[in-house]
């Protein structure tokens, strides 16, 4: 008999300390900085601890304790979506269909909630986690590489900081390129897209070019613009991030992406940075297979499904 109910306040931690070591696993082997690592750790179980409308419960099969489910509550940024933290079972009670069980209860109570969309993470490479969650739509996936001392840009390719006035007419663009890209993928809806990417945009950037940490990045071919890539250095210990890259539709598919992604790296060895990490959404297989190619490994994946 299965019986699911909150867990105590001893357990909870219990199950914090282990979540928080099965974590520092997954980052272990990605992030060259451990600093790096433990942030990573303290982003996931902070933002877990600190989910008011969330609950960790205890599973018990026949009385005893057969591991802990992690349910979110809802957030401001996403009222309609719940997450599924972690679902950790003993290695006793693996392989009975448990998870599944698990996995559709916390389905249930998460439209129970309120919630329209049940969110997870997972680690690339997990069989467990790709039969539970496979089915679940790819929205995005973070991937991170190393980048090397010395960068070589193709032949007629440079990099120059964008300009005063590059930047309005690139900042509207984006904010709403990006607004299509997460309607795109699925993640947010075309009623409050723009107006996420609007408050984003003024969340990352509020002095714009001006704004500490961040770099804007013009692409030229043969002295005209083709595209940009926007980076935040030190966005972790040892580790900037793209927080954009686009060319110019007339001249896609001509290695300028690649391009523009070697004028990031250069640009991160240059701030003193080791790695460089991005974002990727799940619909754009184009990138990802640029990204692949360029070396990046992907972290982890982020899995949503309705409800």
């Amino acid at each position: 008999m299965i019986d699911i109910r909150e867990a105590t306040g001893p357990e909870t931690e219990r199950w914090r300390a282990d979540w928080s070591q099965r974590l520092r696993e997954r980052y272990a082997p990605c992030y060259t900085d451990p600093a790096a690592l433990t942030r990573e750790v303290e982003r996931n179980v902070g933002g877990q601890r600190d989910d008011e409308g969330g609950r960790v419960y205890a599973v018990e099969v026949d009385g005893t304790t057969a591991g802990f489910l992690a349910l979110g509550g809802s957030r401001p940024r996403r009222p309609e979506q719940r997450s599924l933290h972690d679902l950790w079972l003993a290695p006793e009670f693996r392989g009975r269909g448990l998870a599944r069980e698990l996995t559709a209860w916390a389905r249930e109570r998460a439209a129970a909630d309120g919630g329209e969309r049940l969110a997870v993470t997972v680690a690339p490479g997990d069989p467990a986690a790709e039969a539970l969650f496979g089915a679940y739509p790819l929205r995005s996936q973070l991937m991170v590489k190393t980048v090397p001392a010395a960068v070589s840009l193709p032949t007629g390719v440079t990099g120059r900081p964008m300009t005063t006035a590059e930047f309005g007419p690139w900042k509207d663009k984006d904010i709403r390129g990006y607004a299509e890209e997460m309607v795109a993928s699925g993640s947010r809806s075309a009623a409050d897209a723009l107006t996420a990417s609007i408050a984003e945009y003024a969340e990352l950037l509020p002095d714009g070019l001006d704004t500490v940490g961040h770099t804007l990045w013009s692409v030229l071919a043969a002295d005209v613009a083709v595209g940009t890539i926007w980076l935040r250095h030190g966005f972790l210990p040892g580790l900037s991030f793209v927080f954009g890259v686009d060319v110019d539709p007339a001249f896609r598919g001509r290695g300028y992406g690649r391009a523009a992604m070697l004028i990031g790296e250069r640009a991160t060895a240059a701030a003193g940075d080791v790695q460089l990490g991005l974002n990727v959404f799940g619909h754009n297989t184009v990138a990802m297979r640029l990204y692949d190619s360029l070396g990046y490994r992907v972290v982890e994946q982020h899995r949503s499904q309705d409800v």
